[in-house]
């Protein structure tokens, strides 16, 4: 997690600190968080309000990257700055410079060795469904998956029951990374009803692959739609054939937590949605 730039200007402007955010952003507009030459992206958005900040060019590192069209309240994200912009300072000028679809809810010193990827043990994702057809609302879009029809919460709940523990997602996944092949430990995978009744998944991992969510998502759907029979998402797990699955539409899919060895970075939820619970934790930071 090195800007070698900021080490190229004078000596005292060359002081630096690592500083580590926890970002919330609305991935509607974006072709992802992972930037891309020639298009919007919430890394190349974020790199250059620190590059303007800072005057020198800017690079990030994340915890993860996430597709065109899924949203986060808990993206980490880690940079050096001048040791002369303190986290609070460095906070509240990247939110007054950063479109309304990015906010930085929480900025700190990183310890040694952080990085926003390498350091984390755990990440957990939300996925919601409007499956009324009150839920079909152009209010709603791009905020859930508008399903529309009813889905038995049961069934939902009983297609889930494989997912925990270690398994190989090479059949349910869009690319592995070949260095750490297509194997993730699931530790809870859990369906439920939200206050406004529409389906929320949480799920947590020790990592995710390309599409793993919204292939899972996908699957459970559809048997709970009937469209499959009960243990093919056991069977897709242990490697055996099945007709492969599409993807999820990505706007039901929330990035809410990076799990660090000081804990989760932020609680799970999602405004609007899911409220976040209250009591002790990272929610955000006390200006939130």
């Amino acid at each position: 997690m090195t800007t070698p730039s900021l080490r190229g200007v004078n000596e005292a402007e060359s002081r630096i600190r690592r500083i580590r955010c926890t970002v919330a952003y609305d991935g509607s507009g974006y072709a992802g968080s992972q930037i891309q030459p020639d298009l919007p992206t919430i890394q190349g958005e974020i790199e250059a309000v620190l590059s303007r900040l800072f005057d020198v060019p800017m690079r990030i590192a994340a915890s993860g990257r996430t597709d065109a069209g899924v949203h986060a309240t808990a993206q980490e994200i880690g940079f050096e700055a001048p040791v002369r912009w303190d986290p609070g300072r460095i906070r509240q000028a990247m939110n007054a410079l950063l479109p309304d679809s990015i906010r930085v809810h929480r900025a700190r010193l990183a310890e040694e060795g952080f990085h926003p990827r390498y350091s984390a043990s755990g990440r957990r994702y939300e996925y919601f469904i409007g499956d009324r057809e009150e839920s079909l609302s152009p209010l709603r879009g791009g905020r859930i998956w508008q399903f529309g029809r009813p889905l038995a919460i049961a069934a939902l709940r009983r297609a889930a029951e494989p997912l925990p523990g270690l398994g190989d997602f090479a059949g349910l996944s869009r690319a592995g990374q070949p260095e750490r092949g297509t194997h993730c430990t699931i530790e809870r995978a859990t369906w439920l009803r939200t206050p406004g009744g529409d389906l929320r998944l949480e799920i947590v991992a020790d990592r995710f692959l390309h599409h793993m969510v919204r292939y899972l998502v996908s699957v459970m759907v559809e048997i709970a739609a009937g469209a499959r029979v009960e243990d093919e998402l056991r069977t897709l797990l242990g490697g055996g054939s099945g007709v492969p699955p599409r993807p999820a539409p990505a706007e039901g899919l929330y990035l809410t937590g990076v799990r660090y060895s000081d804990g989760w970075n932020r609680r799970p939820g999602v405004p609007g949605l899911w409220p976040i619970p209250a009591g002790p934790g990272p929610a955000g930071s006390p200006a939130d």
